[in-house]
């Protein structure tokens, strides 16, 4: 979601009237639906949370936390749910803000999580196929369910996930049919090749990285080189030209004129590098950690060691400069999905050999940080549900996330962070 979008729900929020399909301003019954559908124990064996070291059981009661707060139904038969905005909404609300919450079931279950978490991801699987056509699973670009491109990727994300938890063989169709659109409206040569933001062609960013991953996933699934291909286009350009002197990734790269007359073309922030700080930053903590995923991954396909080796420079990167005083990532740019590859870059990355234990120390402490602002019973936002069991975005325990707007009590915010919970205790 742009920061024009949201601005607009927040104010809409803010002045008492809803915008058409937003939930925003329109009475909660986000309390009622948890009262009439909370699972039944949750994941079984997982303890609540206590102390502050994340581990398995730590991990599980957040993602408990995530059912009991957006879960409706049971585990077989219910689903997310609906959001705009991250908050409750009538209607079939926005799949990739759900997209956020299955990566961290999917995040747990690959650490030997319960099969309920397969459970609830086909059950969501099934909930959204009741939906939505096959054509707009797959469809792209304004006037669609993934209107700009990074939308398009996590929804992307979300079928392969969906594939790989089930073998649901339409995810598989659907997880094809929407890469193939997403390179067909949004990649040119303009700038080197790349994939646009949106339909407006200002900008090519690192968000394109979810699609890099995503389609090496697919190819591993399909064994169809078609996805391998489209996969690498978008990941060689991102490591041509977004690729930084420190091994960080510039966040955007411009067109100039005449899309973006304000800014030359090339990546933003050349004159202001080091401006990686909570919620204003040119690089991107998540997409950092989706192309060191990706490179693990092209590690694990290949067996070639310099694809390993990139991994770890990325990890070191961050590590030097993404970090902030108390040894935590920084969640810099995106509160809605910096955490969503925290389970996968814990697997791809700092599961590789010769991984420099202090970055899974910095993960661990992220983590811990992120445990030890749950919110409590005294939590109360500017809107939408108040209460205990929100992760908030401002892993440094301060407030500048919740005064922008992007709330603990949001889907995706609580489901990015606990997205790194979950990666935390991988083992």
């Amino acid at each position: 979601m742009s920061r024009r979008k949201f601005s607009l729900l927040l104010w809409s929020a803010l002045v008492g009237f809803a915008l058409p399909g937003s939930g925003v301003g329109q009475s909660q019954t986000a309390s009622e639906n948890r009262a009439a559908s909370a699972p039944e124990g949750g994941i079984s064996g997982i303890a609540e949370v206590s102390g502050a070291t994340p581990k398995p059981d730590q991990a599980g009661a957040a993602v408990n936390d995530l059912i009991a707060h957006w879960w409706v139904g049971d585990a077989s038969t219910g689903h997310i749910m609906p959001t705009h905005g991250g908050c409750e909404t009538p209607g079939r609300g926005v799949i990739w803000e759900r997209a956020m919450m299955i990566c961290a079931l999917e995040g747990l279950s690959e650490n030997g999580g319960d099969s309920d978490l397969k459970t609830r991801i086909g059950a969501q699987w099934q909930y959204d196929k009741a939906r939505y056509k096959r054509a707009e699973l797959q469809a792209c670009g304004a006037g669609t369910i993934n209107p700009w491109c990074d939308d398009a990727c996590w929804s992307l994300l979300y079928y392969v996930i969906v594939f790989h938890q089930t073998g649901d063989a339409e995810a598989l169709d659907d997880a094809k049919g929407l890469m193939r659109k997403i390179y067909d409206r949004w990649h040119d040569d303009q700038l080197g090749g790349g994939l646009w933001y949106n339909d407006e062609r200002k900008v090519k960013s690192l968000y394109g990285a979810a699609f890099a991953y995503a389609g090496l996933a697919l190819y591993e699934a399909s064994g169809d080189s078609t996805y391998r291909d489209l996969a690498m286009a978008e990941y060689d350009w991102i490591e041509r030209h977004l690729k930084r002197p420190d091994n960080l990734y510039w966040c955007e790269a411009s067109a100039g004129l005449p899309a973006d007359p304000r800014r030359p073309p090339g990546p933003i922030g050349q004159d202001r590098p080091r401006q990686i700080h909570e919620a204003s930053s040119v690089s991107y903590l998540g997409g950092n950690m989706a192309m060191g995923a990706c490179h693990g991954f092209l590690y694990q396909l290949t067996g070639s060691d310099p694809y390993r080796q990139a991994a770890l420079r990325t990890a070191t990167a961050l590590r030097e400069n993404a970090v902030d005083g108390a040894g935590r990532y920084i969640n810099d740019r995106d509160a809605f999905t910096n955490g969503v590859f925290g389970s996968i870059w814990a697997r791809r990355v700092l599961s590789l050999p010769g991984s420099d234990p202090r970055d899974r120390a910095i993960l661990r402490a992220t983590a811990d940080a992120i445990v030890a602002a749950r919110t409590t019973a005294s939590y109360a936002p500017a809107y939408g549900p108040p209460g205990a069991g929100f992760y908030p975005a401002d892993w440094n325990g301060g407030s500048v996330w919740e005064n922008k707007g992007s709330l603990a009590n949001m889907l995706h915010v609580s489901a990015s962070s606990v997205g790194i919970v979950v990666g935390a205790a991988y083992r």
